[in-house]
């Protein structure tokens, strides 16, 4: 009941001052009070400080305690609760005030249409992050035909499949990695990285292909989130395919207005590193992913330099060897930094290690963790190996090894063949005049069989805690 009200109050709050800044763009006052900007600046205000109190608190008071601020009681005790889909539908409310300030949105609808358009439920919890062009020209006139109907079934079917017998078995092997990282092999660890790609890839695509199905059977269409974005063979490239909505966001509501690549190179590196380590703390209240968009940002900066400084191309324009060593360079990036974006506070043996600690480790490990690492501790302590090993077994100062390995290969192939089929709809276009058996015959298998034989325990879509 408090999410609703604290989603309808914002919602409604947000939509009486964008009124008041329509009519103030009527009266031609652009500036001062009552004016245009003061209502885009209390907007910003309100909805940004409706982000900070409810996501970030905790954050800053952790922050301020570990600084050694005095803090009265009942801060340190408050525990404010996280209002569903938070970050989603800020960022979707200051698209459309700032749209409505440049003059991007001329249309003033009703508190009714307003309404469905920022809390439209098949979005809403994870994104995609809608623009009023993206559905409000279509809230009077859906359209629903056999071609979106299919659209919408396989949509959802394949959502299911990524989300059910990928990313969720996937979960269940890279959690032990995440969660003693110092008990893995280098190698261990980098694969962890990689399944963890795999497995918030599958996560947050299977639930956008969902919400967009739901959509396309509602009569709606909704922006594609995904675009094949593991076979990008650069930086700049990868956030072109990946969650598309909030990197066109970014750059359209930070990016430009810091003044993009207008005010020199040095600037421009600089608005990439600063928009991109926004975009990482937008992810969550915690060091890992800030350092996870600096990561990003870093990356674009060192590519534009390279490419427009050095004149070196770094993305290989044609198929080949050379394109898909770059391809697998940028999975091998992207896998080094969901070592940043998985790694969280863990309580083991009665001991909490922060996030920061895990993610430390982690890339510690790449370097240091190698089979006999322990063993070779062991021996620098003194300790006699035979005599531990022959108690407990050989295997007892060998680091882990991340497994199953051929469940892991399983779910590579399977996410080769979705990054082959579902972005390459034309490939399967000749199938399509069979869309009614296909659909029938292929529910009741992963329906019927599949799900209920291979599923495991479900967990919660990653991002629905963003």
């Amino acid at each position: 009941l408090r999410w609703t009200f604290h989603f309808v109050g914002i919602v409604w709050v947000n939509y009486a001052l964008i009124r008041a800044m329509q009519n103030a763009g009527d009266r031609g006052k652009t500036t001062g009070f009552n004016s245009k900007k003061f209502y885009l600046t209390i907007i910003i205000i309100a909805d940004i400080l409706n982000l900070g109190v409810f996501k970030y608190f905790g954050f800053f008071r952790d922050m301020l305690a570990s600084a050694g601020a005095p803090l009265p009681a009942a801060v340190r005790d408050l525990n404010i609760f996280l209002p569903l889909a938070l970050s989603f539908y800020t960022f979707q409310l200051l698209a459309y005030a700032a749209d409505v300030y440049r003059g991007v949105i001329t249309e003033r609808p009703g508190v009714f249409r307003f309404t469905l358009f920022i809390l439209f439920f098949p979005h809403q919890i994870a994104g995609p992050i809608m623009r009023s062009a993206d559905f409000v020209p279509q809230i009077d006139n859906p359209t629903l035909d056999d071609r979106r109907f299919y659209n919408g079934c396989w949509l959802i079917l394949g959502g299911l499949v990524k989300k059910v017998l990928l990313a969720d078995p996937m979960g269940i092997i890279v959690a032990p990695v995440y969660m003693e990282p110092h008990t893995y092999t280098a190698w261990s660890i980098m694969a962890g990285g990689m399944c963890f790609s795999l497995q918030v890839y599958c996560d947050f695509s299977g639930y956008t292909d969902i919400a967009r199905g739901c959509a396309y059977l509602l009569g709606y269409h909704i922006p594609e989130n995904f675009r094949a974005p593991f076979f990008s063979a650069s930086a700049r490239e990868l956030w072109q395919r990946w969650h598309i909505t909030l990197a066109t966001w970014l750059r359209d509501y930070i990016y430009f207005p810091l003044g993009g690549n207008r005010l020199g190179p040095v600037r421009t590196y600089v608005n990439l590193f600063a928009t991109f380590t926004l975009g990482g703390f937008w992810h969550g209240a915690d060091y890992t992913y800030i350092a996870w968009g600096a990561f990003w940002g870093f990356l674009l900066a060192v590519e534009r330099f390279v490419e427009d400084k050095l004149g070196f191309n770094t993305t290989p324009e044609k198929n080949g060897i050379p394109r898909y060593i770059k391809i697998f360079i940028m999975f091998v990036m992207f896998s080094l930094g969901a070592l940043m974006f998985r790694s969280q506070n863990v309580d083991h043996a009665g001991i909490r290690h922060s996030s920061g600690e895990i993610m430390a480790v982690m890339f510690k490990g790449l370097v240091t963790h190698g089979k006999s690492e322990a063993r070779n501790d062991y021996t620098e302590a003194g300790g006699d190996t035979a005599d531990v090993e022959g108690v407990f077994g050989k295997d007892i100062l060998s680091l882990n090894e991340i497994s199953p390995i051929d469940s892991i290969i399983f779910m590579f192939i399977a996410l080769f063949l979705f990054h082959m089929i579902q972005y390459s709809p034309d490939r399967l276009e000749k199938l399509r005049r069979y869309d009614a058996p296909l659909l029938i015959i292929t529910s009741a298998l992963v329906g019927g069989i599949l799900l209920p034989a291979l599923a495991v325990a479900g967990h919660q879509f990653i991002y629905f805690v963003f």
